[in-house]
């Protein structure tokens, strides 16, 4: 069995830790939370306003009785679609289970909050605390683990100089990577707010992963909120929100962000990887053409921006052939496997045959790099 390392595996940290945010502070932010309520029969679990359509389009309610732990966490993680027996625990007993499963021997969690399209003064307070809350919650109940696990802090992005001091705080306990959206609208990663968030990433050689959708889904639902909903909207919403990934780098590569920080890794998460070496051959032309930057007044970049790509951008990717034949031309070192664990989309229980499967032919050291070693590198993996 080939020794994994899955660089997407989700973590949300249980519902009733929401009850430690001030009481005043829950209100503001109680759409985004999974909420318990203790009633006479028992206790529910009550889904927030924010995934409440998406989980009624999928035939399932939207409050469940809490019968046991597993329950709650796989309506939490995967509304219940979970792939076969899996038990995607709070803690680390039951993970380290299904890793074992599947000969995956390290796991970097993603978990970050959501606050869609919700903003003012009080909301930026209670995702400082929620943040806050989940970070202390991540570093007490991993602390053995951190040798496996690779807990991902969450970071209060609506504030950027609160995520910079966050960042180093919940990176002294031993979290890491940063977490971050992909795609703030409204405060985009080009402007010189966010220089602090990079220094501090880039300093303490923390990776920040961003994963995908979340406030683009928001971004585009805004855009078009009368579009009629139709069968294919999930593959499509997937496919625009992976290759849309391409901005975003394309905001940190010609805004100079890479340039000024060279020690910043910055790692796209789920939404594939064989858009990598178009964006590059994309950015290329466009910044060299008579139209690009060397041709007007701006910043001007010693290196193409393919170069910044190569050296600071990782892509995760769970089944993706054309990302591995791609990799002449953005290397190796830029690609990381993962399983999406628990979701239902994701490899497990079966990374052992989507791994071979899609690396058929591929020498055995770059398999080895792509699945195991770019990530025990990068996100300091004792394993």
């Amino acid at each position: 069995m080939r020794k994994l390392i899955t660089t997407d595996c989700h973590l949300t940290p249980p519902p009733g830790l929401v009850n430690e945010l001030p009481e005043r502070l829950r209100d503001k932010i109680s759409n985004q939370f999974f909420k318990l309520e203790e009633r006479a029969d028992g206790q529910y679990l009550v889904i927030p306003t924010d995934k409440a359509e998406m989980m009624s389009l999928t035939g399932f309610p939207t409050e469940f009785k809490v019968e046991d732990e597993r329950m709650l966490t796989s309506v939490i993680h995967a509304a219940f679609m979970l792939q076969e027996e899996c038990n995607p625990s709070f803690g680390p007993e039951g993970r380290l289970e299904d890793m074992a499963r599947e000969g995956v021997v390290g796991a970097v969690l993603i978990g970050s909050p959501e606050f869609g399209s919700a903003r003012g003064p009080e909301v930026v307070e209670a995702l400082v605390a929620w943040c806050q809350i989940a970070n202390d919650w991540l570093a007490d109940t991993y602390k053995d683990h951190l040798d496996v696990f690779a807990p991902g802090i969450h970071l209060p992005y609506l504030d950027p100089a609160a995520c910079a001091k966050e960042l180093e705080r919940a990176a002294a306990m031993g979290l890491r990577p940063a977490v971050l959206p992909d795609g703030i609208f409204d405060s985009p990663y080009y402007l010189p707010a966010w220089e602090p968030v990079w220094e501090t990433a880039a300093g303490l050689d923390i990776p920040i992963t961003m994963h995908i959708a979340a406030q683009r889904t928001e971004y585009y639902a805004n855009a078009n909120p009368a579009a009629p909903a139709w069968y294919g909207e999930p593959i499509e919403g997937f496919y625009t929100l992976s290759v849309d990934m391409g901005a975003t780098l394309t905001w940190l590569t010609l805004s100079g962000v890479f340039e000024r920080h060279p020690n910043l890794q910055i790692v796209m998460t789920e939404g594939y990887a064989f858009w990598l070496a178009g964006v590059m051959q994309f950015l290329d032309h466009h910044y060299e053409g008579r139209f690009g930057m060397t041709a007007r007044a701006g910043l001007q970049l010693p290196e193409l921006p393919s170069h910044y790509l190569k050296r600071q951008v990782k892509c995760t990717f769970m089944w993706d052939p054309l990302a591995i034949r791609n990799r002449d031309l953005t290397g190796i070192d830029c690609l990381l496997w993962g399983n999406d664990y628990p979701h239902p989309e994701g490899a497990y229980p079966h990374s052992q045959e989507w791994v071979e499967k899609q690396f058929a032919g591929v020498p055995h050291d770059e398999i080895t790099r792509m699945t195991y070693q770019n990530a025990k590198e990068l996100f300091g993996f004792a394993v």
